[in-house]
């Protein structure tokens, strides 16, 4: 109890200094737990290892359950193709990279597969808070990474049970990754029709959720020990079972305050049993950290962009993929455990994923996205000159209204330039003759290019609101028309403040439906 105690302390510790220093908690966390255990050290006092290893465990089997619960496949609907085509490109490329540089570092085959899945798979933990945060969960890249993070967590847990078993044989592997598909099948059913039909047909108070979802848990982990399957299979998957709306928020909302603690206690054990990193392990951990961020950058917005995402999206989706998994550290404890790979293996894996995880929320912000659009390739060779342009009116987002709003523009004789980042709508534009500027509307450099401060009417249809004001607060000293569309009444009062007119989406859109009544639905 003690252990447990002094544990709880250093947890608190950590937290309360990243709360002051405004920083991640994770690398808190960690070196709590390496401070913790080598001041026990210095006073001959040891933390059991036995409870180091069950709250490592535990730790990690809330967490990937917490994850599962984050991963429903509903999201992912008509984006099926690009998800996979994004997920294969980048789990089998990123993995194949992974290999060769730990064997051209000097490592053994074994080791350099355990380095190569160790960097495949990014971190469902970190991306999901991250997307919450911005509330960009349903946005079309929100959910192409989401769609991306199932994919990974479910090639790692398959790539898991194959190495757990190897040293038992190739039919072993194969046996056991045919056990994992068979449980995750009974996943699929409880996902689809169990937990469904119990969520409509009983009237659940938040006890009896609370129960019936640790129930899932328990089930799904007692099925994969029954099978001889890592436990944590088992708490995956019974966290996908669950992934259904509305089961999903409901669950999510109650197990918040839990997972935060056992997230704690995770990160605390695993800074407890980690060792010194040497000069080699600190060189060979930042070698890595450069491959995996600069092939999943590039590979993700190359592979995205030709799925259809525009150049920002792709750019964003590879940059949020860019940091190592919590099932990372799943699968470096799991070779630690069975003697595959050292502990200083297992050391310099759990400081790629902590370094990558404390990275993403600083390299994701949008001056780091709007600098790499600006490294992109671009098409200015078809573009036409606009910065003479006056008393012309200015599209910020070309959208599935550009069509017909640039012939509703071309009917009364006004020029039209439009910027977009997709770089599919600058190529059909520049064949089409349409002024055109392949960036990012919100961004000053643009706009000037555009001239838009002497436009008669700028159209914003942006969708975020931090771009909108950043377009509106460029256009204030010169006041031309502007016209915004916007979907909240936050949105619209924001606007109004900043001079815009505000297009309801919810009016213009009741307005044409009672036009479309009266003329096909007689009184």
């Amino acid at each position: 109890m003690t252990g447990f105690a002094l544990m709880l302390v250093a947890a608190a510790l950590a937290f309360g200094l990243g709360r002051l220093l405004r920083i991640p908690p994770i690398p808190l966390l960690m070196l709590a737990g390496a401070g913790l255990n080598w001041a026990l050290h210095a006073l001959n006092k040891d933390v059991p290892a036995d409870l180091i290893t069950e709250m490592t465990e535990v730790g990690l089997a809330v967490l990937v359950f917490t994850a599962g619960i984050d991963l429903s496949p509903h999201r992912l609907k008509g984006r099926a193709k690009p998800v996979l085509l994004v997920g294969l490109v980048q789990f089998f490329a990123l993995g194949l990279a992974g290999v060769s540089t730990a064997v051209l570092l000097g490592y053994d085959v074994v080791t350099a597969l355990y380095l190569g899945c160790a960097l495949s798979a990014s971190s469902t933990l970190v991306v999901v808070r991250h997307l919450q945060q911005r509330r960009q969960m349903f946005e079309p890249y929100g959910r192409l990474v989401l769609g991306v993070l199932l994919l990974q967590d479910v090639f790692i847990i398959l790539l898991l049970v194959a190495l757990r078993n190897s040293p038992l044989g190739a039919m072993e592997s194969v046996l056991g990754v045919s056990k994992a598909i068979g449980l995750g099948v009974m996943a699929i059913g409880a996902h689809r029709w169990f937990v469904p039909w119990v969520a409509g047909r009983f009237k659940l108070d938040e006890e009896e959720l609370m129960l019936g979802a640790l129930a899932m848990l328990f089930a799904f982990s007692g099925m994969a020990h029954l099978l001889g399957l890592p436990f944590l299979v088992g708490s995956f998957l019974a966290g996908f079972s669950l992934s259904a709306f509305p089961m999903n928020g409901l669950v999510r909302g109650m197990l918040g305050s839990i997972s935060g603690f056992f997230l704690a206690l995770f990160f605390i054990s695993i800074g407890m049993v980690l060792t010194m990193p040497d000069w080699t392990m600190i060189q060979h951990s930042l070698i890595f950290i450069a491959v995996l961020v600069a092939v999943t950058v590039v590979l993700v917005t190359f592979v995205a962009e030709m799925a259809g995402y525009s150049t920002r999206a792709s750019i964003e989706s590879g940059i949020l993929l860019s940091q190592t998994s919590e099932f990372s550290l799943l699968l470096a404890v799991a070779g630690m455990t069975s003697g595959q790979i050292t502990p200083e293996l297992f050391s310099m894996i759990a400081l790629i994923t902590v370094t990558t995880m404390t990275m993403t929320p600083f390299v994701s912000r949008d001056k780091v996205a709007w600098t790499l659009m600006d490294w992109h390739p671009r098409y200015r060779g078809g573009e036409l000159d606009t910065e003479q342009l006056t008393g012309h009116a200015v599209l910020l987002g070309y959208g599935r209204a550009g069509p017909s709003t640039i012939g509703a523009l071309k009917d009364h004789k006004i020029p039209v330039v439009v910027i977009d980042d997709d770089a599919a709508v600058i190529r059909k534009l520049i064949g089409e003759g349409v002024h055109c500027i392949q960036g990012d509307g919100s961004n000053a450099k643009m706009l000037a290019l555009a001239n838009a401060r002497e436009a008669r009417v700028v159209l914003c249809s942006l969708r975020r609101t931090n771009d909108i004001e950043r377009a509106l607060d460029y256009l204030k000293e010169s006041r031309p028309k502007i016209m915004v569309r916007t979907y909240e009444p936050q949105e619209t009062e924001m606007v109004e403040r900043a001079g815009g007119t505000a297009v309801q989406t919810q009016d213009a859109a009741a307005e044409t439906l009672l036009l479309w009544i009266e003329v096909n639905i007689p009184s």
